[in-house]
């Protein structure tokens, strides 16, 4: 084997390599003798367009379509020119960089396809379909978890009073807090409207402990006239996992219907005491 033809080896190996448009052109500078300037262009709808250069950017001949790929030119030095051999390499190694680069776009779309499906868009919490892969993922592990379903109480005269902006403000808030409340024990989710659930999965200490952690510090601590109705189930109380979320959705509206009855009768003492209490008369002159 001749040096030349070692030569030649070693730089098509390089080219194969190359690990993007300028690697290439900068293996042909490097490596080709007399070689001191090479642009790479781009022909769409009869315009070339460079998209990158290595060398000194001086003295090019016209640039000549490569093969494999017409819509990629290359201008080199003038009076150097490359080999059959070399031309077929860089117009496939460039198809495939292309290729490589679509698949990489592809997926970021397709994983921002995904994101947006999970993604609750006004909190950016996770949505109901993340709630019921993560949820149908937790029962199969078979380990502890609870369920915990969130009403906010208030939030439709605060939303019809303020306005949608408002309300809007609130749900993202309240998003944040209980990010910021379950931490690394579980995740948030919001089912939509002014509904949310937590799915807990490595709280610390006993159901009874967190049932009074959940009802202290999972209120809505920025709002007058908005309270959360909370209702929590855990894995061991039914052995269906529909179950579990059935009954933590059921003591929520208890403690929905809870809090209004105690509302209804402190308002109605209120009224009769008011009515009990004897009416001031001017004094008699």
């Amino acid at each position: 084997m001749t040096l030349r033809t070692q030569f030649q080896e070693q730089l098509l190996l390089n080219l194969v390599l190359a690990d993007s448009r300028q690697d290439l052109l900068d293996q042909l500078t490097i490596r080709i003798l007399g070689l001191r300037s090479a642009t790479l262009w781009w022909q769409a709808d009869g315009v070339m367009t460079p998209i990158c250069r290595a060398g000194s950017l001086r003295n090019e001949g016209e640039p000549t379509e490569l093969p494999s790929e017409a819509r990629y030119l290359l201008s080199l030095t003038a009076g150097i020119s490359l080999s059959p051999e070399v031309l077929a390499v860089l117009g496939l190694r460039l198809v495939h960089l292309d290729a490589r680069q679509t698949i990489a776009a592809l997926n970021d779309h397709r994983s921002s396809l995904e994101w947006a499906a999970r993604t609750d868009a006004l909190t950016g919490l996770l949505n109901r379909r993340a709630f019921d892969t993560d949820l149908d993922a937790v029962g199969a592990a078979g380990g502890a978890f609870a369920v915990v379903f969130i009403d906010l109480d208030g939030f439709k005269v605060l939303n019809d009073r303020f306005g949608h902006d408002v309300g809007d403000s609130l749900l993202r808030g309240y998003g944040t807090w209980l990010v910021r409340m379950t931490g690394a024990w579980g995740q948030a989710y919001r089912m939509g409207g002014d509904e949310y659930v937590l799915l807990v999965t490595s709280f610390p200490g006993q159901p009874a402990e967190f049932g009074v952690w959940a009802n202290e510090r999972l209120q809505v601590p920025f709002v007058d006239g908005v309270t959360a109705s909370i209702g929590i189930a855990w894995r061991h109380e039914s052995w269906r996992v529909s179950d579990v979320v059935r009954l933590a959705d059921q003591r929520m509206y208890q403690a929905k219907a809870a809090r209004a009855a105690a509302q209804a009768q402190t308002e109605q003492a209120q009224a009769e005491q008011s009515q009990a209490e004897p009416s001031e008369t001017n004094p008699s002159s």
